[in-house]
């Protein structure tokens, strides 16, 4: 079932429309302003919000992203420099959270690849090269 989801939102079903204006993006605890940390790398993490990108970091870099909705939904992911992983979400299922860590040795085994989804929170989390 998540593969069928994650397949439509793949052919355009999940992007296109920005997120809300009073969404916060925290990059280490800080409001993130938009700059784009830490350039090359083979690999880079994309956060993106109902199919808009928030943010692009390199996956060898530790760093932890918050992610804050107006409605109250909140996601935190982590990025160790060897492992991506959705810390922590309020959704009520936490399948996100459970769906473990994305590393280089495990990125082309994981049913999911190099993807973290909060399908209730329209979050997802992609490693990938660059």
């Amino acid at each position: 079932m998540i593969a069928l989801l994650l397949a439509l939102c793949l052919l355009g079903g999940c992007r296109g429309s920005a997120p809300k204006g009073d969404t916060q993006v925290l990059l280490d605890g800080r409001p993130w302003d938009g700059a784009k940390p830490g350039e090359g790398g083979d690999l880079r993490v994309y956060v993106t919000l109902d199919g808009a990108e928030l943010i692009d970091l390199p996956f060898d870099e530790p760093h932890t992203v918050e992610i804050i909705q107006p409605d109250g939904a909140k996601n935190t992911v982590s990025l160790t420099g060897e492992a991506v992983t959705m810390a922590s979400a309020n959704c009520e299922n936490q399948d996100c959270v459970h769906m473990g860590e994305v590393t280089r040795d495990n990125l082309e085994l994981r049913v999911m690849g190099g993807f973290i989804i909060c399908l209730p929170h329209k979050v997802s989390v992609e490693v990938r090269g660059s």
